[in-house]
């Protein structure tokens, strides 16, 4: 419990270095024009991105995201709510059955609902079948994302080799197209078409950065 609390100082931290830092960047972003503004949806992209999709998704009132109960879910979590998410703690594991019925019906309340889907330990860029559980019980399309720093810090020994901004970077973020996951649908098969999908708009949002 201590341990926890030493890390939700840390996410305290990290928030406002973050609000410092995100004043100095500049976006750049592409949406596929098949994204409804009115609906809502589940959102996919790696956790070494989770800066980029937090920063370019922009807030509603109704958006939910999936952190760790870890120490290191505090981290993350404690900037996610000061953001304005509402945080849902649990694993993205299909068997964390508690935290994916919440997250589930808060997706059929109309929240959007988002996560790292290669988390929250990886193994790095292997979509996970629980975010695509979460879409494919509420009836909602994942949309995948894509992203990339023009100039970031990263963290080389932390397992998802996590980036951050440096001051005074560029941004691009890439919003693919809505993606539905039938009822009946293998989840083994759409992770590698999400992950397929993910890391070509990644691939695309660098090449923004390179105009």
């Amino acid at each position: 419990m201590e341990e926890n609390k030493k890390y939700s100082r840390y996410g305290a931290v990290l928030y406002f270095i973050l609000k410092l830092v995100s004043k100095t960047l500049r976006f750049q972003m592409v949406k596929s024009d098949k994204v409804d503004p009115a609906d809502n949806y589940t959102y996919g992209f790696w956790h070494n991105k989770l800066v980029i999709a937090s920063l370019c998704l922009g807030y509603t009132e109704k958006a939910a995201v999936l952190a760790s109960p870890s120490k290191d879910g505090e981290l993350i979590a404690v900037p996610l709510e000061k953001l304005g998410f509402k945080v849902v703690r649990g694993s993205s594991n299909k068997e964390s059955v508690k935290s994916l019925i919440k997250l589930i019906g808060l997706v059929r309340k109309g929240y959007n609902a988002g996560t790292p889907v290669d988390g929250p330990k990886g193994p790095i860029y292997k979509v996970k079948p629980g975010m695509l559980y979460i879409a494919q019980k509420s009836g909602k399309k994942m949309i995948p994302v894509g992203g990339a720093f023009s100039n970031a810090w990263v963290f080389e020994k932390a397992w998802d080799k996590f980036n951050f901004p440096k001051p005074f970077s560029r941004v691009a973020c890439v919003v693919g197209d809505p993606i539905e996951i039938p009822k009946d649908a293998d989840l083994d098969e759409y992770a590698l078409k999400i992950e397929a999908e993910i890391h070509r708009l990644d691939r695309e949002a660098e090449e923004l950065l390179k105009k």
